[in-house]
């Protein structure tokens, strides 16, 4: 136990483990997300309904969802896959969650919506193509380390027909800001998210600065097993995003506070991006 407190208790080498999937693919932590998606009182894996229902206003507006072939990478339990549909785009939904695809046909049955959702990686598995829109929200992009960040521009330019735009949205340089290092140990991390059964939590914190990326390492243990996840977090500047989709060959069309059209000024949380397949 020594030895695995003290590795844990030591900064990690940047990008030396990922673990991106296994908060979707374990099932007590797959059940446990979806609770946190459909709870409007956090916004720990989805942002309040009025917040959704403004960015998907605002983003009718920008690219007239009616008729479009749009599809939601990482598109969770539906929350905005099922609101484009309702405004008239022509919908396809994409997500690693079993759970969370159950519960978005779900969704779509009850609003009588066609949405044709699939249970993919799409850092991995076979790609749909031919769409006018390709959504990616909530800070999805930035969970990827770089070479997979690169390598899924490619795959959604594949996915777009020309001139077909990306939807994104990346934590900005001023959150990175607010990021403090440290480690935290609890029973029952975060009000029992981790598992189902009693356990102890372990929390460590760390900023990589010349790179701008948090890691937040968890690990927990359990009467009968252990297990560690890895959250690692890129933030971006403007430049720093626009170069990155430039070379990943994106134009960017339009950089704001939020996917919600704010005006971009002063050091805001958020930076949401429209960028169009070049």
């Amino acid at each position: 136990m020594f030895e695995e407190l003290s590795d844990f208790c030591s900064r990690p080498p940047l990008y030396s483990r990922t673990t991106a999937t296994e908060l979707w693919t374990r099932p007590a932590l797959a059940r446990h997300m979806l609770e946190f998606h459909l709870d409007p009182n956090t916004q720990l894996s989805s942002r309040p309904e009025a917040q959704i229902d403004h960015i998907v206003h605002w983003l009718d507006q920008q690219l007239i969802l009616r008729g479009k072939r749009l599809c939601d990478l990482g598109c969770g339990p539906g929350l905005y896959a099922n609101r484009f549909a309702g405004l008239g785009a022509v919908v396809c939904g994409l997500d690693v969650s079993a759970g969370s695809l159950e519960y978005a046909r779900h969704l779509a049955r009850q609003s009588g919506h066609e949405i044709r959702y699939t249970l993919a990686n799409y850092c991995e598995d076979v790609l749909p193509t031919g769409f006018d829109i390709v959504t990616l929200i909530y800070y999805d992009y930035a969970a990827l380390v770089p070479e997979q960040r690169s390598r899924l521009l490619g795959r959604i330019r594949t996915m777009l027909e020309p001139g077909g735009r990306l939807v994104l949205d990346v934590p900005s340089a001023g959150a990175f800001s607010a990021v403090r290092e440290g480690i935290n140990i609890e029973a029952g991390l975060m009000g029992g998210f981790w598992s189902d059964e009693d356990y102890v939590g372990l929390e460590g914190v760390w900023r990589y600065e010349e790179q701008r990326v948090s890691l937040s390492r968890y690990l927990i243990i359990e009467r009968s097993q252990a297990f560690e996840i890895y959250n690692w977090m890129q933030y971006f500047t403007a430049d720093s995003i626009a170069g990155e989709l430039e070379t990943g060959g994106f134009q960017v069309e339009q950089i704001s506070d939020s996917l919600a059209g704010t005006a971009l000024e002063g050091d805001p949380e958020t930076l949401g991006v429209i960028a169009t397949r070049a």
